[in-house]
């Protein structure tokens, strides 16, 4: 069933959807809108992702990906149905993935080291903050990953990748080919140089965390990215996940040596 859903975004400052890239891909429709919800399309152990058509008043009409992400800290009955999400997120322990974000504020920080209320709200909104901010800039520098389109409070719009019949599978569930395989590998490989030259890890990098659509890769969920320059464990995120991925690809047979790929990302920083 759709529904028609308020555009979360229209009380927003323009503080608050800064960091937008500085151009539009030409199929995102403009204000005015309306937004229709077709219902889940995906939910993971951090967020909930609905199919949004965007129709605007010329009659053009954009698919959208609108990533909720799921409470960290539910603490009243009747509270996840208010949000519209159907589950608290299953991630925790994300002290070491915080390791370099700043809070400029004295209350901001001693919230945080106190895990009030307040703070608990603090970190969640970073969360959001931080995964619309990296894609910006990786969009921007050409890596393939979905248009990062706006972000408020814990509700993350960005491009959709699939079909009305399918959302892009992921990865792990996709077929592939022997001669797509080095075709995907190939991508990635293309993909992690720009990140890390970027300096950026992604932090949680497994072929969950890739869309594999139309022959092309995409490079997605970035909330716990990790700032290669100020974690002191951001190499040791960037090992992980290059170990993470490449033991996927040898999986199924394909020959990549994960040290040699960590020693020619490293060439990038």
């Amino acid at each position: 069933m759709s529904d028609f859903v308020s555009d979360p975004f229209s009380d927003q400052s323009s503080d608050q959807l800064s960091s937008q890239p500085s151009s539009q891909p030409a199929w995102l429709v403009a204000e005015p809108y309306i937004d229709v919800d077709h219902g889940v399309v995906k939910s993971g152990k951090e967020a909930q992702v609905n199919l949004v058509e965007r129709i605007g008043d010329d009659g053009r009409s954009c698919l959208v990906a609108r990533k909720r992400y799921l409470p960290r800290h539910v603490t009243q009955k009747g509270q996840l149905e208010a949000m519209g999400v159907q589950r608290a997120s299953a991630f925790r322990h994300d002290v070491q993935y915080r390791e370099g974000r700043q809070f400029r504020k004295s209350r901001d920080r001693r919230a945080i080291e106190r895990m009030s209320t307040y703070g608990k709200k603090l970190l969640q909104d970073r969360w959001t903050g931080t995964e619309h901010d990296v894609m910006s800039g990786l969009w921007q520098a050409g890596v393939s990953v979905p248009y990062p389109i706006a972000f408020a409070d814990d509700v993350f719009d960005l491009e959709y990748v699939g079909s009305w019949e399918m959302a892009a599978p992921q990865l792990s569930a996709a077929r592939l080919s022997s001669s797509q395989l080095a075709d995907a590998f190939d991508q990635l490989l293309a993909g992690l140089r720009s990140i890390t030259a970027a300096g950026i890890a992604h932090g949680d990098l497994s072929a969950y965390n890739l869309l594999w659509w139309e022959d092309r890769l995409w490079f997605i969920d970035f909330p716990q990215s990790i700032d290669l320059a100020a974690n002191l464990q951001g190499l040791d995120f960037l090992h992980r996940d290059v170990f993470n991925i490449c033991g996927w690809f040898e999986r199924r047979g394909f020959d990549v040596d994960a040290e040699e790929v960590f020693a020619d990302l490293l060439s990038f920083l």
